[in-house]
């Protein structure tokens, strides 16, 4: 017998879609999770690649309420084909039980069985945080670099679309020129014929320039457009993607300034236009958007100031090094190309830190980081966080925190650094 609400009746029962791979779907999840633990009335089971059930058809007994998942948009050749998939997946959701579904960023098929709501990014807002964070820099160009179908004749994707439209009237609004790029870009190890269209393109726009590209991979392109055209970023030009994706954004040369889309308040969204639904109201006329969390800025798009441009390589490289063995100053100043005594001039100007400092705060953290996650002895942190004596961090960790290294992991503990 299945659980009851306060008032006696069976809780809504929702089956949602989740692929363990794509971090999007992951964070969506997530909200889709946080709205289900708040809300005793509604219970929530995933279906999909790195769930326990892949396929919603083993609830068929559970007979569930609603659906909450993703299908391909429709569009061209393949809309008449899709639309009779799409309407049987839906069809077989129907016969499950389930009187509406929520469609992530996708399209209604036609003749579809259930109430039908579509949740999807706000593509008006992706363009607004950018045009905001190039004008706060001062740049008076804007540029769009958008993502098309596959296929020599092929369109630009509707959403891509929609996103050159909004940053377009973003940039007329502000008085600012702008350019798009209009054709399709693959994979960063595309042909040479793409990447030398588009860099002829970024050496002829206006200078200084903002470019918003559709997503962080076409971004990574723009990026290796810039070095082949001798165009300097970000002194020159200003590079955004969006999505902050993890595999992509941290390993570019600049690193790449991203647009994080809230991914997971648009999984709280899907739930709460469901069970609206669900609660006899009709489905929502239009998409219902979401909004982005905001530019999560790196290299890409930073001062074009030297001194922060020097001291914000030099703290992504002692992140990046400095628990991982004995760097020194001469180490960061290598990496960015600078004297030790520029590098420490304009890194304390910018930070208020010396780079020593900076080191052994990177440092500290690691250990922290260490004494409360793992179960590493205590005598084996020093050697794996880049201190030579064991006996000196401990004595530093004392100093620093005004316990030691045992107390902190037993009271789980937290650093409390700049």
């Amino acid at each position: 017998m299945g659980r009851k609400t306060d008032n006696g009746q069976r809780p809504l029962r929702i089956l949602a879609h989740m692929d363990e791979a794509l971090r999007v779907s992951r964070e969506a999840t997530r909200g889709i999770l946080r709205y289900a633990a708040t809300h005793p009335d509604v219970e929530v089971r995933l279906f999909g690649p790195g769930t326990a059930a892949r396929s919603f058809l083993s609830f068929r007994d559970w007979r569930p309420d609603g659906l909450i998942a993703g299908l391909p948009p429709l569009r061209g050749k393949q809309r008449e084909r899709f639309g009779k998939l799409a309407g049987e997946f839906l069809a077989d959701a129907a016969g499950m039980g389930c009187r509406a579904a929520v469609l992530s960023a996708s399209s209604a098929p036609p003749k579809c069985p259930l109430r039908v709501a579509c949740v999807s990014p706000d593509n008006v807002a992706v363009a607004r945080c950018a045009a905001e964070h190039f004008a706060a820099k001062g740049v008076r160009h804007f540029a769009y670099v958008g993502d098309y179908e596959n296929g020599r004749k092929a369109g630009e994707r509707s959403w891509s679309a929609e996103r050159d439209a909004a940053f377009r009237a973003c940039a007329e609004r502000a008085g600012c020129t702008y350019s798009t790029f209009g054709e399709a870009l693959a994979a960063p190890d595309a042909g040479a014929r793409q990447r030398k269209s588009l860099a002829k393109w970024v050496a002829a726009l206006p200078k200084p320039c903002g470019i918003l590209a559709a997503r962080d991979l076409l971004a990574s392109n723009i990026l290796l457009a810039c070095r082949d055209a001798g165009v300097a970023v970000p002194q020159a030009a200003l590079v955004l993607g969006v999505d902050d994706n993890e595999f992509v954004c941290p390993h570019t040369t600049p690193t790449l300034s991203s647009i994080a889309i809230d991914y997971e308040g648009g999984g709280y969204m899907e739930m709460e236009a469901l069970v609206a639904m669900l609660r006899g109201g009709e489905a929502p006329a239009g998409d219902v958007k979401y909004g982005v969390k905001g530019v999560v800025h790196r290299l890409s798009t930073s001062d074009p100031n030297e001194e922060h441009i020097m001291a914000a390589r030099a703290e992504e490289f002692i992140a990046a090094n400095a628990a991982s063995g004995g760097i020194g100053v001469g180490d960061v100043a290598k990496a960015v190309f600078a004297s030790v005594r520029l590098l420490e001039m304009n890194f304390k100007a910018v930070t208020g830190r010396t780079v020593c400092q900076a080191i052994q705060d990177a440092k500290l953290r690691r250990v922290c980081s260490m004494l409360v996650e793992t179960q590493t002895p205590i005598g084996d942190i020093a050697g794996m966080c880049g201190f030579e004596s064991d006996g000196y961090l401990k004595e530093l960790f004392r100093r620093r925190f005004g316990c030691t290294m045992r107390d902190w992991r037993h009271f789980g503990g937290r650093p409390k650094l700049r």
